[in-house]
């Protein structure tokens, strides 16, 4: 696997819907694909505090990751990031290599604190942000109920100062 990190063009909207329409089936409750349409997408595109990345295999869009930044002067150092990866590419270094990618990208562009939330029983996220040199900053606790293990998680909240 030879995978493509870039950002999102308005050429990749049909893509990353079709990745998002897979998704859905897996977890439906993953937040960053519960857009109405792909006018959402391309609202992405051309919105100036939005970060929009994709990984590409075999030109077929197998990650996504947003960025939020924030609108006010003392607000645009700092982005909130979501991410969302194809089934068959979890496990993988797909989401490691997207988020590096991503992260450097917007440092170049002023960007300083990124912010990430994760539910506890998402260890895979987890281990691949704390490489990545985040840290867990707070905890939101029970604040999901997972069906996937029947009980109710935390939502972690971490940050890395880049």
């Amino acid at each position: 696997m030879s995978a493509i990190y870039r950002p999102m063009h308005l050429s990749d909207v049909d893509k990353v819907w079709d990745l998002f329409e897979t998704l859905k089936l897996k977890q439906p409750d993953l937040k960053l694909i519960q857009i109405p349409d792909k006018k959402e997408l391309r609202k992405w595109l051309n919105t100036e505090n939005v970060f929009s990345y994709i990984a590409e295999d075999n030109e077929e869009v197998i990650a996504v990751l947003k960025g939020i930044r924030g609108k006010e002067s003392g607000t645009r150092h700092a982005v909130y990031l979501s991410e969302a990866t194809h089934p068959d590419y979890r496990n993988t270094d797909i989401d490691l290599a997207l988020t590096g990618f991503a992260l450097e990208d917007m440092k170049q562009d002023g960007v300083s604190l990124a912010r990430v939330n994760v539910f506890s029983d998402n260890i895979v996220s987890l281990k691949t942000l704390l490489s990545l040199g985040f840290t867990i900053s707070g905890t939101v606790f029970r604040h999901h109920y997972s069906e996937k293990i029947q009980q109710y998680v935390d939502d972690f909240i971490l940050h890395k100062l880049l």
